[in-house]
Order: structure tokens, then C-alpha cells, then sequence
């Protein structure tokens, strides 16, 4: 009898066991869909065989989710999001500067040379003259719109920053709750890790993140490998400010020493103020090539005027001017002299072989000259300023290709981390039926069992005389 009662104790402990497995194989397919989520694998160890309750079948669980598969998206994550968010800014960039010379500083450049060219064959032409000083004011005000039409993109650019900021802090204040969560047991719910591990690939998005996972199943996370951004169940806030140095605009309220650049949203973010627009619109610190082409030629212009006569034969004033105490301002300062006149260009040169054109074919020539008086360093003002627009053109193209590059490795990590640890609705439904059947197996044995206990019980009442 003990036998029987014992065999019948033992299936039944078993049928708990393969309906905690059953319920694993439910969840997994309930949360196939689900962001983050690791497949869970129930092992049913044998009875005696465990360790921990010897007697009894006990089901371990596990997660099939790998740190070292996490890992690798979220790094093609912070790349891939970096090199595309770099295209939509240098996008946006490269249109302000039109090299077909239709539109923009090119065309008037090209403007103010044919203007001159004209007003050298009849330099004495009143509508020529008032043409020529309103071409020049066309190149002021190219200069004008090109300057703030970068400053209109860089503001939109530090807003941007700002928000990604937001972003990261927000992600990083959940994260450190999941973390609290995580520490309710021992590994964590696999809800939690699945939150958890969503978040993680959210932030990797917006700046790239190195993360060590600790015994209890929490996360410490670190922002470009060296700022504190979540340790345990704390988050510890990121600010920005794309007006310092570089190395020193990004710090976390955990202290920390920053690196001089990220990955990411935020990493493409500050590489388009840093090396994109600083360098032409300028800095505390240096002037930027746009202003540098800005000043450069409108200088030129006003030493070639400078060094002519007018009609009157009186020496001829500055065509232009600018902001020359702050060299950063010139390109969105720049403007025709407001008292200037037509009949103040002084077109004829001096001299024993002066030529009461030769300013004006001078000025008409120097868009494009290669003497070295007119040069900006080194270049014809029209060559500077393709150089500009190459540069840009440049980097937009080279972005593409990375961003190409970076989106295929990024969907071949997702793979490879999803046939790792996501889940196989095949596998689950195989999982299922062999739990389903050694269930139904199991079941028989109790009911087997149950019915030969009753007979040996019934045999062994006495019957009433």
C-alpha cells in the first residue's frame, strides 16, 4: 500500500511540474511579439535528482538572453542611429549651399562679376553703375541668408541636443526602476527583463551605452563607456552643453570624466556643431570659413575701389563693410555701405597705364581670379567657396554610406540575438506537445494509481457479516 500511495504522490507532483512547464511555453508565445522579451526554458529534472529537493521533480527555469547578443545591437544600435541621424542633418545643411550657381552665394558671386564685366565695357553708364552696386548688395545679402539660415540649423540642432538629453534621463530614471524591480527576486520577472531590456536598446539609440549586469539581475550602465548614467537602482541625470569644448560638453550628476565624443543621436548631434557647423560659421575662437570667405572678399572689393579714381577723380570709398571686431559676424553682417552711391565707384585704375575700366575689370575678373592678391587662402572667392560646399557634399556622402553600412550590421545583430534568445512559435509549439503529452501520460498513470489504491484499499476492509 505505502507503494501504491507513494507512486500516486510522486505522478501528481509530476503533473505540477508539467503544468508549470506547459505555463512557460504559453508565456513565451503570448510575449513572442513583445519588445526585449527572452524566450524562458523550463527543465524539469528528475526525481532525486535536483539537489535542492530530492523526492520531488523541480522545474528550473532560464532565460535563452544573452548579455553578449545585447550587446552587439545596441553598439549597431548607437551607430546605425548616429550615421542616420548625421544624413538628416547634413541633409538639411547641404541644400543651404547650392553649387549649380542658380541660387545663393555662388550665383552671386557670378552676378557681381558679370555686373562689373558689363559696367567695364561702358564704365560711365549710370544704370550700369547702379546694377553693379545692387549686385553687390546681392552678394551681402547671400552672405546674409546663408549665415542665418546656418544659424537657423544650428539652434534647431541644440534643441535637438536638448531634448535627446530629455530623453536620456527619462530612460535611464526607468531603467534604474526596473532595476528595483529586477531585485524582488532573484533573477527577475521576464516581463521585467523584457522592459528592461527594450530600454536598454532605446537609450543605445541615443548615445551609446556600455552595460554590466550584476548577480541579482540588475544593470549599471555607462554613457560613452565612462559616465555614470544608472547604477543599480539610482539614475544619475545627463546634461549637455554644446557651447563648451569639446570633451567638456557632456557630464553626469555621478561625476565621471567624459570622452570628447559619442555615438548615437546625441553623438551625431554634436558632431554636426563640432566639425559641421562650427567650422563655418565660427566660433569664439576662430572666425569660420564662411565669414573668412565673407571678409576676405569684401575686403578685396574695397582695396580695389580704394585703389581706383571716380569720374570726379577723387579716390573711391569702401563698398562694403562688416563686423571687423568680431570676425565670426562678418558673412551675417555683411552689406553694401548705406550712404554709398553709384557714382562713388571708382573704376579707373591709376598710374602712367591707367585705364578708367581697369578696376571694374578687375572687379569683374575676381570672383574667379587666381592672382594671388585676390586670393582667400589660397582660393579664387568661387573656389573657396565650392571647397564650403564640397566639404559638406562630402561628409553627406560618406554618412550615406556609413549609414547603409551601419543599418545592415545593425539588422544582422537583431537576427543573430533573435534565433539566439527570441522565440520560435515552432519550437514552443513542438515544446508544447510533448508537454501536453507526457501530461496526458502522467495523468493516465494518476488515474491508474488512484483506481488500484481504491481496489487495494476495498480489499482490505473487512466485509460486514
Amino acid at each position: 500500500m505505502g507503494g501504491l500511495f507513494s507512486a500516486l504522490g510522486t505522478s501528481s507532483i509530476a503533473l505540477e511540474a508539467f503544468t508549470q512547464a506547459l505555463g512557460v511555453s504559453q508565456q513565451n508565445i503570448a510575449n513572442a511579439s513583445t519588445p526585449g522579451y527572452a524566450a524562458q526554458r523550463a527543465a524539469i529534472q528528475p526525481i532525486g535528482d535536483s539537489g535542492i529537493s530530492a523526492g520531488a521533480d523541480l522545474v528550473e527555469l532560464s532565460s535563452t538572453g544573452s548579455a553578449h547578443a545585447d550587446a552587439l545591437v545596441q553598439s549597431a544600435n548607437s551607430r546605425a542611429s548616429a550615421s542616420q541621424n548625421a544624413v538628416t542633418q547634413l541633409t538639411s545643411l547641404n541644400q543651404v549651399f547650392d553649387i549649380t550657381g542658380s541660387t545663393g552665394i555662388l550665383a552671386a558671386l557670378q552676378n557681381f562679376g558679370a555686373a562689373f564685366a558689363s559696367l567695364g565695357v561702358s564704365p560711365n553708364d549710370s544704370a550700369l553703375r547702379s546694377n553693379a552696386v545692387n549686385a553687390a548688395a546681392g552678394v551681402a545679402s547671400a552672405f546674409q541668408q546663408t549665415a542665418a539660415s546656418l544659424e537657423s540649423l544650428g539652434s534647431s540642432v541644440k534643441t535637438q541636443i536638448g531634448s535627446t538629453a530629455d530623453e536620456i534621463n527619462a530612460l535611464t530614471s526607468k531603467i534604474a526602476g526596473l532595476n528595483r524591480q529586477a531585485t524582488v527576486s532573484a533573477q527577475g520577472s521576464a516581463a521585467t527583463n523584457a522592459s528592461l531590456r527594450s530600454a536598454l536598446d532605446q537609450l543605445s539609440s541615443l548615445v551609446d551605452i556600455n552595460v554590466s549586469t550584476s548577480p541579482d539581475g540588475t544593470v549599471s550602465v555607462l554613457a560613452g563607456g565612462q559616465l555614470p548614467l544608472v547604477i543599480g537602482g539610482n539614475s544619475y541625470a545627463l546634461s549637455v552643453n554644446p557651447q563648451a569644448s569639446e570633451g567638456a560638453q557632456v557630464a553626469s550628476s555621478a561625476g565621471g570624466h567624459s570622452p570628447t565624443s559619442f555615438s548615437g543621436q546625441l553623438g551625431a548631434l554634436l558632431d554636426t556643431v563640432n566639425n559641421v557647423l562650427n567650422p563655418i560659421l565660427g566660433t569664439a575662437t576662430s572666425a569660420g570659413s564662411l565669414n573668412t570667405l565673407a571678409a576676405g572678399f569684401a575686403s578685396r572689393v574695397n582695396t580695389l575701389l580704394g585703389s581706383g579714381t571716380t569720374a570726379s577723380g577723387t579716390a573711391g570709398p569702401a563698398l562694403f563693410s562688416y563686423d571687423t571686431n568680431n570676425p565670426s559676424d562678418a558673412a551675417a553682417s555683411l552689406s553694401v555701405v548705406a550712404s554709398f552711391s553709384p557714382d562713388q565707384l571708382a573704376l579707373a585704375s591709376g598710374g602712367a597705364s591707367g585705364e578708367s575700366n581697369g578696376i571694374a575689370n578687375q572687379l569683374a575678373a575676381l570672383p574667379a581670379s587666381a592672382d594671388p592678391a585676390d586670393l582667400i587662402d589660397g582660393k579664387s572667392a568661387q573656389d573657396f567657396f565650392s571647397s564650403i560646399a564640397a566639404g559638406v557634399g562630402g561628409q553627406l556622402s560618406s554618412a550615406t554610406a556609413q549609414s547603409a553600412e551601419a543599418q545592415t550590421a545593425l539588422t544582422a545583430a537583431q537576427v543573430a540575438r533573435t534565433q539566439r534568445s527570441g522565440v520560435s512559435l515552432d519550437q514552443e509549439a513542438i515544446n508544447v506537445t510533448n508537454l501536453q503529452n507526457a501530461y496526458a501520460a502522467n495523468a493516465r498513470l494518476v488515474a491508474i494509481l488512484d483506481q488500484l489504491s481504491a481496489d487495494a484499499v476495498n480489499l482490505l476492509t473487512p466485509t460486514a457479516a
